[in-house]
């Protein structure tokens, strides 16, 4: 039996005694899983308090929805899309809490102009239906896209945490590319 197999039976196995409320088996879910989510996490976040925050978050939710896993065996990939999404929270937490101490280190100067007051609703404004085109796209090209433009990581570090190599990357953030050229042409000058 290769091993790959045998780890998703013994996920497999420990999701449904975790689903039954075995706590030994959610303390081993845990043990076996943690080093694979930190790594996963610690791509996307850098910041060690965040990073260990959000594996927490991670956990929590877990636990909490172990009910929604439809499929044992793919506890592994699941538990990393919770990551992914607890990821996103935080970086958009942190970026909403650094917008915020810009604003209020402004508050002394001159208001903007219109043209650049205007500017700001155009830019929100096309952000959002490049997201809603974005919304229509399969899952990787859209999480892909996410993590290159929404919150710059690298290629490398994208490779990583999706657990693909560059070139899928790359073909990913190219398909979603140019799908959202064709659907968000209304939005060029």
């Amino acid at each position: 039996m290769a091993k790959g197999n045998f780890d998703q039976q013994y996920y497999a196995l420990l999701a449904s005694r975790v689903r039954e409320g075995d706590p030994d088996a959610f303390a081993e879910l845990y043990s076996v899983t943690y080093e694979t989510l930190y790594r996963s996490v610690y791509h996307l976040l850098r910041n060690p308090d965040d990073i260990h925050d959000a594996l927490q978050e991670v956990y929590i939710s877990v636990y909490k929805n172990i009910h929604s896993l439809k499929i044992d065996r793919l506890i592994l990939p699941w538990m990393r899309q919770i990551a992914y999404h607890v990821c996103c929270d935080f970086l958009r937490q942190t970026k909403a809490r650094q917008d915020f101490s810009v604003e209020l280190d402004g508050m002394d100067s001159p208001p903007q102009s219109g043209e650049d007051s205007l500017r700001q609703v155009y830019d929100r404004d096309a952000w959002d239906s490049v997201l809603s085109a974005l919304s229509r796209r399969p899952f990787k090209e859209r999480q892909a896209f996410l993590l290159r433009y929404e919150t710059g990581l690298k290629l490398e570090e994208i490779a990583g945490f999706m657990g693909v190599s560059i070139a899928s990357v790359k073909r990913y953030i190219k398909s979603a590319r140019s799908a959202l050229q064709n659907d968000l042409q209304h939005l060029k000058p």
